[in-house]
């Protein structure tokens, strides 16, 4: 579903694209910078790699203003531009690094020495060549003393990569970087991977590229981190990234300083759209508003979604995601549904970034789904609305599983997930009873009036009180009339008087009461 819809986005673009195009005059290509991703196996060197090729090749004092994270970075190297791309490395993200791959020029795989390939080597490998990315390896941590780098380059010839030193056509380095050896020889093989591939741009034609990241800021709303493929984005252009449009009123380089235009293989965070964008969606620019394309694409969008609505299934166990940013979430979203219930299954209800806000709440309340935090606060508003709860007595809870770490997290909330859904008593269900009146209520009990709708009233049962969709409370029938005698039950269709007790929550007229026995 999501892959159609995105290829109508993709074929909206397209359409657009074409009517500019045939506007345009010939275009003036030059030569841009290359875009590297890094990849490899969790804690082979990838962050200590790039940390090390940031502090060293950014001037000092700029790389110590760097206050946020926008998923790319710029350096010069002998006079040349180059783009880094600082993807996540754990393999909950995986989708964003395949993203990632897609978005570069040339791939670095990193391989410890001293571990050699591992399990998110070779799926990284298989994000390189389905993306048929040139790409370098990069043998990390010679300087252990257990460094093996001809049993890696065994190992790499195993799973199809054959490097220069073993007769192949694959480039690689020995280096170290956390003492710097030979990292700025791998920077001269990105050099000369990307004169190879001979990479041009269109400075002066509209800007296009793929959202890298994505988030909500409390102050200045919905914002993209983006990379420049092609033309260059200006303050003031109209922009658009799958179904999310706006216009550009604020730009930032990596550094975190306004700029009035980002062009190719630049990375900018971008301020105006309309909401945040998905991670890795494509995006253009105009000068003229970009709606029509986008309107027709989202229209179609949602016929096909309300139309070819999955059936639901039973034994779901609900999540509502929030996360600091789009990637965070996308990946926690992604783990998630991957989680493997013995009872059920996991269905996620919503996901975006942001804090916890009174309406997730809300939502989880009358779903019963699981509030899954990643890195976010929970508001003000939504704080109040927990306290209110609690003070209430109702016995109706949130669960939240908050956290930093995102195997903590998807640890955090499987066990609530089998927790709920292990077998427990299950109850028979006597009749429905619609609420019509309330005569009395006091801080015990309520006396109230109403209609059998399904099955029977029983005296002395215990009941649920429904209003809608909601769950208020339970409590017990200690009293049933019919035409002003005691009766022990009412059947279907009759009506009736009852004493319900405890005097919470408070029934109104509307509400429904569901009796019922339990069962072992």
């Amino acid at each position: 579903m999501k892959i159609l819809i995105r290829w109508l986005y993709r074929a909206a673009f397209l359409l657009y694209d074409f009517s500019i195009m045939t506007n345009n005059e010939t275009k003036n290509l030059i030569q841009r910078p290359p875009i590297v991703v890094v990849m490899g196996h969790v804690d082979h060197g990838k962050t200590q790699l790039l940390d090390y090729i940031r502090k060293t090749s950014v001037v000092e004092k700029e790389a110590g203003g760097i206050t946020q994270h926008i998923g790319a970075y710029e350096i010069t190297h002998k006079e040349r531009k180059i783009t880094f791309l600082d993807t996540p490395g754990h393999e909950a993200f995986s989708k964003i690094r395949a993203r990632g791959a897609h978005v570069a020029d040339i791939a670095v795989l990193v391989v410890a020495a001293d571990e050699g390939v591992k399990p998110q080597t070779i799926e990284a490998l298989g994000h390189i060549k389905k993306s048929e990315l040139p790409f370098i390896v990069a043998i990390n941590k010679i300087d252990k003393p257990n460094a093996n780098p001809e049993k890696v380059k065994k190992e790499l010839a195993d799973n199809g990569v054959l490097l220069e030193s073993w007769g192949g056509q694959i480039s690689s380095v020995e280096l170290s970087a956390k003492e710097g050896t030979k990292v700025e020889e791998l920077l001269d093989l990105i050099g000369l991977l990307a004169d190879v591939a001979d990479l041009k741009a269109d400075p002066n034609s509209d800007g296009r590229g793929v959202v890298i990241e994505a988030r909500r800021d409390p102050r200045r709303g919905p914002t993209a981190s983006l990379v420049v493929l092609d033309g260059t984005v200006k303050v003031g252009d109209y922009i658009a990234a799958s179904s999310i449009s706006g216009r550009v009123k604020a730009l930032e380089d990596f550094l975190g300083k306004p700029v009035g235009s980002a062009t190719f293989s630049s990375p900018a965070l971008v301020i105006g759209l309309e909401d945040t964008p998905d991670v890795g969606a494509e995006f253009i620019t105009s000068k003229e508003p970009i709606t029509a394309a986008i309107k027709m694409a989202k229209q179609l969008g949602d016929f096909i979604e309300k139309t070819l609505e999955p059936e639901v299934k039973p034994n779901y166990v609900y999540a509502i995601v929030k996360g600091d940013v789009q990637s965070s979430v996308e990946a926690l979203t992604d783990s998630l549904n991957k989680i493997k219930l013995e009872n059920g299954a996991v269905k996620v209800l919503k996901s975006e970034a942001g804090d916890v806000n009174e309406s997730d709440l809300k939502q989880a309340l009358t779903t019963r789904a699981v509030v899954v935090a990643f890195n976010v606060k929970i508001d003000s508003a939504a704080q109040n609305m927990i306290r209110s709860l609690v003070a209430s007595g109702s016995g109706h809870t949130i669960n939240i599983v908050e956290g930093k770490i995102i195997y903590e997290l998807l640890d955090s909330f499987k066990e609530k997930a089998e927790a709920r859904l292990k077998p427990r008593a299950t109850r028979e269900e006597l009749g429905r009873l619609d609420i019509l009146a309330i005569f009395r209520q006091e801080k015990n009990r309520q006396v109230i009036g109403g209609k059998v709708a399904q099955g029977k009233a029983v005296k002395n049962t215990r009941v649920e009180v429904m209003r809608k969709d909601m769950v208020l409370g339970e409590g017990r029938i200690t009293n049933l009339q019919q035409e002003k005698k005691d009766v022990s039950e009412v059947l279907e269709g009759k009506e009736c008087g009852m004493v319900f007790e405890p005097g919470e929550p408070k029934i109104a007229a509307g509400d429904m009461l569901i009796f019922f026995k339990k069962l072992v």
